[in-house]
């Protein structure tokens, strides 16, 4: 099975796709690549550097970008400041999933709104922060609160953070950015057109 387009990504890129056994994890991957081709021009692995944790950043410094994907889709997302990125199918959320993750507010507020969406919109923020300060998982979930939910700057590891959320063909895409960044747009890829057999 070959993947439509895996020439045009750095290889770097093409070694990640490979990695991967799922046809669907390859094609996602692709298309990553692609769009940071498409949108930030990158198509060789030395226009890419890394942070402490492992977060890319352009070279040129030209412009901050995350990726993420869920099920059927990849987000790209770019900004002039630093900037995460989650995406998330909305499913049942686990109970223990919230009591580890969330604050006592948190889980407040879920119970209160008692809907998958809101669990979803919780994971996404927090994920998304967490992706953009470059901390990862060493800035723990449970360890900042992302309430209220709005747009307002939510003050997380000594920095405001800014969060824009968007709902999409059952999907919840966060994208937070410490300035202030305007509105999320999407522009949708299927990987499934990538796949030859």
């Amino acid at each position: 099975m070959n993947l439509a387009g895996i020439e045009l990504v750095a290889c770097a890129r093409r070694e990640r796709i490979h990695g991967y056994v799922q046809l669907a994890d390859k094609a996602r991957c692709l298309v990553a690549g692609l769009l940071l081709r498409r949108v930030c021009g990158v198509t060789k692995d030395c226009q890419l550097i890394y942070g402490g944790n492992g977060k890319p950043y352009l070279k040129s410094g030209d412009a901050y970008f995350n990726i993420s994907h869920a099920g059927d889709y990849v987000a790209l997302a770019v900004a002039n400041c630093e900037v995460g990125v989650d995406t998330e199918k909305v499913s049942a959320y686990s109970d223990a999933v919230a009591a580890r993750c969330f604050t006592p507010p948190e889980r407040e507020w879920l119970r209160r709104e008692g809907c998958d969406e809101a669990f979803y919109r919780l994971w996404t923020a927090k994920e998304s922060v967490m992706k953009a300060s470059g901390f990862g998982f060493s800035l723990p979930p449970e360890a900042f609160s992302v309430l209220p939910l709005d747009s307002s700057a939510h003050s997380i590891a000594g920095k405001p953070w800014f969060l824009d959320w968007l709902s999409f063909s059952g999907y919840i895409i966060c994208r937070a950015t410490d300035g202030e960044a305007g509105k999320t747009e999407v522009i949708t890829i299927t990987p499934g057109g990538l796949l030859c057999g």
